[in-house]
């Protein structure tokens, strides 16, 4: 699938987009950015990411394709209206999905969203407003909260 990769402030961040030119993947990369894929194709995804890393953007403007469950969709499609800069719970996404108990099940849906920074999940924090659990480490996480309330993000 064409790929483009950037580096932003919190590491490498790799842009996967379908033949259809659809972001099915936006990812963290730890190791060492390679080469590859067809940075032509996936260019306008990647720019917006860098965009939003210099905060020229924040709202994304892309065609988005997640893989995963119903349950899944439906949870990152709730997660995706949590306004840029803005938070809200678990156990709040699951009350606006119809059952407050699901909010153990959000997390696990929240903790499969490929298409991160994108899709918000970042933004989802625990009831008492504690950083609990982020795909991509809490230390990113905690940058982007930062970055998105207009502080100084810190290398923590």
């Amino acid at each position: 699938m064409p790929q483009a990769q950037i580096l932003s402030p919190i590491g490498g961040v790799r842009v996967t987009i379908d033949a259809h030119g659809t972001v099915v993947a936006v990812t963290f990369v730890d190791d060492e950015l390679a080469g590859g894929g067809e940075p032509g194709r996936a260019a306008e995804a990647a720019r917006q990411v860098e965009e939003y890393f210099t905060r020229a953007r924040r709202d994304f403007d892309l065609a988005l394709a997640p893989e995963g469950s119903g349950f899944e969709r439906r949870v990152w499609e709730e997660v995706a209206r949590v306004p840029y800069g803005a938070t809200t719970s678990y156990g709040e996404v699951a009350r606006r999905l119809g059952d407050p108990g699901l909010s153990r099940a959000v997390g696990l849906a929240n903790a499969r969203n490929p298409i991160a920074i994108v899709i918000p999940c970042h933004r989802v924090v625990g009831a008492d407003g504690d950083l609990v659990g982020y795909a991509g480490g809490l230390w990113r996480k905690r940058w982007l909260l930062a970055h998105e309330s207009g502080q100084r993000p810190l290398w923590l």
